[in-house]
C-alpha cells in the first residue's frame, strides 16, 4: 500500500468496508456502495476503494460523495497467464492489503464488486479471525461443493486440490489473526511462484493460505455463513443479505439476471442519476430488461400455455391417426 494513502487515511472506525475496481467498473462499485448505505444506515465503518490510475474523474468524485476512500494500487509483480488476465483485473489482488489494513483496524470486510447487498452486514464484522464462505453449492449443475483444484491448472506441492472451494468474494479479516503482514506476504509469493498454473490467481491463494491456517490452528479460519455470499442460482438469494454473480453472468451484462434483481436495477439507475459512467460492454438476453420480472412472468405463462395448446393439438391428431389406422387394419383383416 503506497505510504502517501496510509498518511491520509483518517480512521474514524474501528472497521472497514474494502473493494477493489479498475476504472471502467467505478459503476459497480458506486452501485454496491449505495446499497450498502441504505440497507446499513449506521454503519461504523471506513469505505476504501482500491482503484486504477483509469478512473474517471467524475465517478471518483461521485464514491467519494457515497463516503469512499480512493487508494491508488499498484498490481502485483507476478506472470500471470493470458487467460487470467483476460478473466481478472489485477485490482482481484488488492484485497492482499486487507492484511495490511488490520494494523488501523479490528476488522476488515472485503467484497468483490458483482455483488447485490440486500440486507445488513452487521453480523460480518465479528466473523474470523479468517472468514471465507464455500463458492455456493447451487452454483453446480447437478448441485454440489466444487473442490480447491479448479483454481489451478495443474498440482502445487502443499495444496489440498480435494478440498472444498473456498469464494474470494467475501472476505473477513480480523486483528487477531495472526502475524498479518506475514500471510500477505505469503499470498504474494503464492501468486508469484505459481503465476502459470493459477486459473483464479487470488482464490487460489486464499485457499492455500486457509488449508495451511486449519493444519496450524483451525481456530483461525471460519466458513462464513452462505447467505453472505449467495449465488443468484440460489433459491436463497431472494433474502440472502449478499448475492454474489461470479461467473460469467453479472447484474449488468445479463438481461435475465437483472430481471431477477430489480433492486440492483433501480441502484444503478441511481447511479446513473448522479452523473455516473454506465456499463459500456454487451448485454446478452437483453430482452428480458424491456418488461421485467412481471413481462417474464407472463411470457412464461404464454409459452406454458402454446405448448399445452401444441400438445393438445397433437394428441388430436394423434387420435384420429389411430381411428385411420384402426379402420384400415380391420380392412386388410378381411381381405386376408
Amino acid at each position: 500500500m503506497h505510504n502517501d494513502f496510509e498518511a491520509r487515511l483518517a480512521v474514524r472506525f474501528p472497521r472497514a468496508v474494502v473493494m477493489g475496481i479498475t476504472g471502467n467498473w467505478a459503476f459497480a462499485a458506486g452501485t454496491v456502495l449505495l446499497a450498502l448505505r441504505r440497507h446499513n444506515p449506521a454503519l461504523n465503518a471506513d469505505i476504501i476503494v482500491f482503484c486504477d490510475g483509469a478512473l474517471p474523474a467524475e465517478d471518483a468524485r461521485i464514491l467519494q460523495e457515497l463516503g469512499a476512500q480512493l487508494a491508488p494500487f499498484t498490481p502485483v509483480n507476478a506472470e500471470l497467464t493470458e487467460e487470467a488476465l483476460s478473466v481478472f483485473s489485477p485490482l482481484s489482488l488488492a484485497k492482499f492489503h486487507c492484511f495490511d489494513l488490520l494494523r488501523q483496524y479490528e476488522s476488515v470486510v472485503w467484497l468483490d464488486s458483482d455483488i447485490l447487498v440486500q440486507d445488513s452486514l452487521e453480523d460480518l464484522f465479528a466473523c474470523g479471525p479468517l472468514g471465507l464462505a464455500l463458492e455456493d453449492p447451487e452454483f453446480s449443475d447437478p448441485a454440489g461443493a466444487k473442490p480447491a483444484q479448479i483454481n489451478l491448472h495443474g498440482p502445487v506441492q502443499d495444496f489440498n486440490g480435494s478440498a472444498d472451494n473456498l469464494n474470494s468474494g467475501v472476505i473477513v479479516f480480523r486483528n487477531d489473526l495472526p502475524e498479518p503482514e506475514v500471510l500477505r506476504q505469503m499470498c504474494i509469493d503464492f501468486v508469484r511462484r505459481h503465476g502459470k498454473l493459477l486459473r483464479y490467481p487470488d482464490q487460489a491463494a486464499f485457499n492455500a493460505l486457509a488449508q495451511m491456517l486449519l493444519r496450524q490452528n483451525s481456530q483461525c479460519v471460519q466458513l462464513l455463513p452462505q447467505r453472505f455470499n449467495a449465488h443468484p442460482r440460489n433459491p436463497a438469494a431472494t433474502f440472502a443479505p449478499v448475492v454474489h454473480a461470479f461467473g460469467a453472468y453479472k447484474l449488468w451484462n445479463d438481461g435475465l439476471t437483472a430481471t431477477c434483481f430489480p433492486e440492483w436495477q433501480r441502484d444503478y439507475a441511481r447511479w446513473q442519476r448522479l452523473g455516473g459512467s454506465p456499463y459500456s460492454g454487451t448485454v446478452e438476453n437483453a430482452e428480458f430488461l424491456a418488461g421485467g420480472a412481471f413481462s417474464l412472468l407472463t411470457g412464461l405463462c404464454g409459452t406454458i400455455e402454446n405448448a399445452q395448446a401444441a400438445i393438445a393439438d397433437m394428441q388430436q391428431k394423434l387420435e384420429v391417426e389411430t381411428r385411420v389406422r384402426a379402420r384400415l387394419e380391420a380392412v386388410v383383416s378381411r381381405l386376408g
